[in-house]
C-alpha cells in the first residue's frame, strides 16, 4: 500500500533485485508487483523510475510515486466477461 502522507510506494531492494533476476532468467515471463491499491509496476519500471535518485548503497528501498504506477484493468484487462 502506498503511504498516505507521501503518496509512495516503498518496494524492497532486495524485491527489486529478485524480480530483475527472475525476469532475466525467465524471459519471456512478465513480472508485476501488484499494491493494494490495485496499482501496477514491473522490476524495471521501479528502478527506472528510481535511478535519477541519489541512494546510498545501502539503502533498503525504493520510493516509487504512486502516479508512476498503471490501473490494474490497464494492464491485465476488465474482469468483464464478453459474451459471443
Amino acid at each position: 500500500m502506498p503511504t498516505t502522507e507521501t503518496g509512495r510506494y516503498s518496494i524492497s531492494t532486495n524485491t527489486v533485485n529478485a524480480g530483475l533476476q527472475f525476469t532475466a532468467v525467465h524471459a519471456p515471463t512478465p513480472l508485476y508487483y501488484v499494491f493494494g491499491d490495485l496499482k501496477v509496476l514491473t522490476p524495471a519500471e521501479v528502478l527506472h523510475y528510481t535511478d535519477h535518485a541519489l541512494r546510498r548503497s545501502s539503502g533498503a528501498y525504493h520510493l516509487v510515486s504512486t502516479h508512476r504506477a498503471h490501473a490494474f484493468d490497464d494492464v491485465f484487462g476488465s474482469g468483464t466477461a464478453q459474451v459471443a
